[in-house]
């Protein structure tokens, strides 16, 4: 082969492999952005609390209660739940922590109801119970993540404030 000829090739070269990356990034680039748009599309669920049932403790130091949540889907499609935990304070103070393996379907631009078990110390508990004095209606804050059953996502945080009413 004379030098013309091997030039030639290296250039062919050259040339197919500048064309398969480009058509390769023409396929790709779509999908990767569709992918994008799946998962910034699902909106954060709201989760409420509406009730708050002391239970009975099980040491000196504890204290048990069921909090039961209303969970709110804003989006377009069932959320399939697997599990979800949070943290909740109360007059911008720590009062508990939470967690759930209990699956749960809320359907899309619907609610559901949900309860779990949590714990509290009794610090914590005579600190929130000093900073009721003087509020007809504490706030809340509660923050975490719902665990889903779909593949694409694993979970969505969401975090949430309002009020506890009625609860004097």
């Amino acid at each position: 082969m004379e030098p013309k000829d091997c030039h030639a090739v290296i250039d062919y070269t050259r040339g197919m492999k500048r064309l398969f990356r480009t058509c390769l990034m023409i396929v790709l680039l779509p999908a990767i952005a569709g992918c994008a748009t799946a998962f910034s599309a699902m909106e954060a669920p709201e989760i409420h609390v509406i009730n708050i049932v002391p239970l009975e403790a099980e040491g000196l130091f504890e204290q048990r209660a069921r909090v039961y949540l209303r969970i709110i889907n804003p989006n377009d499609v069932d959320l399939s739940m697997t599990g979800f935990s949070f943290h909740m304070d109360i007059n911008d103070a720590p009062f508990t922590r939470g967690v759930s393996n209990e699956s749960l379907t809320v359907p899309r631009l619907g609610e559901a109801k949900a309860s779990v078990i949590v714990t509290t110390t009794v610090v914590d508990l005579a600190r929130q119970m000093m900073a009721f004095e003087g509020h007809d209606n504490p706030n809340y804050t509660i923050e975490g993540k719902v665990y889903l059953a779909n593949s694409r996502m694993r979970s969505v945080s969401f975090s949430y404030s309002g009020e506890l009413t009625g609860s004097r």
